[in-house]
């Protein structure tokens, strides 16, 4: 499959989920931005998840064909990483070589935090995968392209540049995470 028909494919099933929001949204990183994508309303249909971890799986195998375990960030990329090491017939934990699996990718915080506690345990990592990089690439991590199901730039606005709070815009601060931004 071209990674154009994956693209094509993800941004789909995000839009049949309702999981693609356009609006004026503050991110986790604490930038500002008019696309979110809610990767829970992925995680409450199992049917739609499957389908973009299945396609997850198969472009991990074809590009690391060695490692051991899948690890990913909490909270919301932990359903998504425990599939897709069901799906490669993985553990879901940490060892000597990994794959990190992450839902969205803007900046890189949460892989960053992930890579960190990795390098802790002399954890090396075979591969970086998410299911959406609103970098469209254009963020690599430790100097190795991620790999992504759909690769979109999105544009993300530091909050005294953004042009939806200039216009008075609410924001909203969707999602799980506890995290700080």
């Amino acid at each position: 499959m071209t990674p154009a028909a994956e693209n094509e494919i993800v941004l789909n099933l995000f839009k049949e989920c309702d999981a693609l929001l356009q609006g004026h949204f503050k991110l986790t990183s604490g930038k500002h931005s008019e696309w979110y994508f809610e990767k829970i309303r992925l995680i409450e249909k199992p049917a739609a998840l499957e389908k973009i971890v299945d396609l997850l799986a198969a472009k991990i195998r074809r590009e690391v064909p060695d490692f051991e375990y899948v690890v990913s960030p909490a909270y919301g990329a932990i359903a998504i990483g425990f599939l897709a090491a069901l799906k490669l017939g993985k553990k879901f934990a940490f060892t000597s070589r990994a794959v990190i699996v992450e839902d969205i990718l803007t900046t890189g915080g949460s892989i960053q935090e992930v890579l960190a506690c990795l390098r802790e345990h002399q954890v090396a990592v075979a591969g970086i995968y998410v299911l959406v990089d609103r970098s469209a690439g254009s963020v690599p991590i430790e100097g190795k392209s991620v790999g992504s199901l759909l690769a979109l730039k999105v544009e993300a606005f530091e909050p005294d540049v953004c042009p939806f709070c200039a216009k008075g815009l609410s924001i909203t601060k969707p999602g799980a995470s506890d995290k700080k931004g």
